[in-house]
């Protein structure tokens, strides 16, 4: 029993069984050597005292650990008490809480748009509550993207820190034509290289000779890419002979593993939504599947160092709709304009619900055990993964909340939670070229951290912004596997927990239960206005 109850102590949450969503703030030991912190104000130093870390490149947690950020870097780690340390501006008391390194999202889009106006600061607030310190925005306006990049490094905005990977069609100028040459993609490659880009995003279908220039040019700039891979001449055999240094979603890996051509009927259409992603489900069982072709690119991926980002959760409505359009977080945090592009539509992308059926949910399903054991063969390989959500097009995948469930479904996968932490923060801190600076809890480097109610290596589910709900007993959140825990005891509870409480970037606390509060009366807001817009004329 001694044993269980010093367990029991070590894992408590303290007061946890507090709402996220209600924004109510946590409860926080008093402080005595400092002001507790305060959400989005920049000081000097920021201390966090007790925390157990979760350093990042899979290495096991470690704690208690105090930790001194100043200037925005990490400047000590150890022990307030086995040395003399500056004094602190502001306290964070982690006791009974994790510390990680912050995510890096490598795959998002900013959107002012979905079906009417959405406030970009609705998606900054969600994905700072996930936990998202950095963004690699792949395709969206260019020069606002660029003046959030300036505004978010000034801290003039709550925002996660950007990196830009515009698309190429990004930078024509209004009234340009472009008609895809080897030269056009050149000269555009030139473009984001002159205008400030920090990599390149290919997408759609590309000939090899496109791919080719394109990507020469690429490495003449000093520029990484990326890949969205279409139907196309080029396959991601092509891509990763040709020197792309990131592979995103599926598309185009199954297709390099193919004897001969994907095999669809012939009424196909490939610009038909509908036609497009129900087929695309299909792509990893094609009969013509060759699994040795498959492991065959994924050496050549990890020996030429092509990391891959696969997004698997904005695709996840396909194999399971119903759960995708009632996920609870959509009460009080779903934004009235998203709400209207989710709907379906034959028009908008990703909106391809019509007619949805079982059949499909299963094959798709199928896809996903082969997607994913090729993502856990290439981890195996030793290949680079990271995490991004493309949230904003498909039921279930909302800003913040896409890249809480894709580090869920990468333990599906069968990553360790400590692989998927890892892929969430040092792998994408490499793949955007910051391994030097950025994810890991380490002394000099930046101090994006989160301070998480709860184990994320026990329940990764304790990163979703919503909270999740979780056992307490007497009051104390417990793992439900104590062996303190008999039938019937009616100390146990059910109680809702979890969440990050603190994402820290360059050492600005931003408290989640306020961003979330904020989150809530933008929707409300936005509920209102459309009510008024839609209602009929009295």
């Amino acid at each position: 029993m001694r044993t269980s109850l010093r367990f029991l102590a070590r894992i408590t949450l303290g007061v946890a069984a507090w709402a996220l969503v209600s924004g109510a703030p946590a409860a926080q030991a008093p402080s005595t050597a400092a002001n507790a912190a305060v959400h989005a104000k920049q000081v000097k130093r920021l201390l966090i005292t007790n925390a157990m870390v979760i350093p990042g490149p899979a290495v096991p947690a470690s704690g208690p650990i105090d930790i001194l950020l100043e200037d925005g870097l990490i400047a000590r780690m150890g022990s307030r008490t086995a040395g003399r340390w500056p004094a602190a501006d502001m306290v964070i008391d982690a006791t009974g809480k994790y510390v990680m390194p912050g995510i890096v999202n490598t795959h998002m889009h900013w959107h002012e748009e979905r079906v009417g106006p959405i406030p970009i600061q609705y998606e900054r607030n969600l994905y700072l509550a996930a936990g998202v310190t950095t963004a690699r925005e792949v395709g969206g306006d260019f020069e606002k993207t660029k003046q959030w990049r300036a505004d978010s490094a000034a801290h003039k905005i709550i925002a996660p820190r950007i990196v830009h990977y515009p698309m190429l069609r990004d930078l024509l100028k209004p009234g340009e034509t472009f008609n895809g040459s080897p030269a056009e993609h050149r000269a555009l490659v030139r473009a984001a290289k002159e205008r400030g880009a920090d990599g390149i995003k290919l997408i759609g279908p590309m000939d090899r000779d496109q791919v080719a220039a394109t990507l020469d040019e690429a490495k003449k700039a000093g520029l990484p890419s990326t890949v969205h891979i279409a139907v196309g001449e080029a396959t991601a055999r092509d891509f990763v002979d040709l020197g792309v240094n990131c592979i995103e979603h599926f598309y185009g890996v199954a297709d390099a593993a193919l004897n001969g051509i994907q095999d669809f009927p012939p009424e196909t259409n490939y610009a038909n939504e509908i036609h497009r992603f129900g087929r695309a489900g299909e792509l990893y069982t094609q009969h013509n599947f060759d699994q040795a072709k498959l492991s065959k690119l994924l050496d050549d991926m990890v020996a030429k160092g092509v990391a891959w980002s696969p997004t698997m959760s904005t695709y996840e409505a396909t194999r399971d709709l119903i759960r995708a359009q009632n996920l609870p977080w959509y009460k009080e945090l779903l934004h009235p304009s998203l709400e209207e592009y989710y709907k379906p539509s034959m028009t908008r992308h990703g909106t391809f619900w019509t007619g949805w059926t079982a059949t499909q949910e299963v094959r798709w399903r199928k896809n996903y055990q082969v997607w994913m054991a090729a993502l856990r063969e290439f981890g195996l390989k030793g290949g680079t993964i990271t995490t991004g959500d493309d949230a904003g097009y498909l039921y279930g995948s909302l800003y913040g909340f896409g890249i809480s469930r894709e580090l869920e479904l990468h333990e599906e996968a069968g990553f360790h939670p400590l692989e998927v932490i890892k892929h969430a923060t040092s792998d994408g801190a490499k793949v955007i070229g910051m391994a030097d600076r950025l994810g890991r809890v380490r002394v000099g480097y930046m101090a994006d951290l989160l301070v998480v109610n709860g184990n994320p290596l026990e329940n990764l589910r304790v990163m979703n912004p919503y909270g999740t709900d979780v056992m307490s007993y007497n009051g104390q959140i417990i793992n439900n596997y104590s062996g303190i825990v008999k039938p019937g005891d009616a100390n146990v509870k059910s109680v809702h927990g979890g969440g990050i409480e603190w994402t820290i970037k360059d050492g600005i606390p931003y408290h989640v239960p306020a961003l979330v509060k904020e989150v809530k009366d933008l929707v409300a807001k936005g509920r209102a206005e459309r009510t008024r817009t839609t209602s009929p004329q009295q």
